[in-house]
């Protein structure tokens, strides 16, 4: 398997790929989300959420045929 390189500097490895919680965090605590990213260089891989809002419960579900 090919090991990941970053764009910006050309560092290789799975190792390199670290992330950072968000300063941001839910009602109890738990941070919104992750940003991946390179530690040698720090080129951003991406922004993950990592917490998620489930639907209501008390939103009716959407009547299967409106899916046809």
């Amino acid at each position: 398997m090919t090991e990941p390189r970053c764009p910006e500097c050309g560092t290789t490895g799975l190792e390199h790929i670290v992330y950072e919680e968000s300063v941001q965090s839910s009602p109890i605590g738990d941070p919104w989300f992750n940003v991946a990213f390179c530690d040698h260089c720090g080129h951003i891989y991406g922004v993950f959420a990592k917490t998620v809002h489930r639907p209501s419960s008390s939103i009716p579900p959407v009547p299967k045929h409106y899916y046809t």
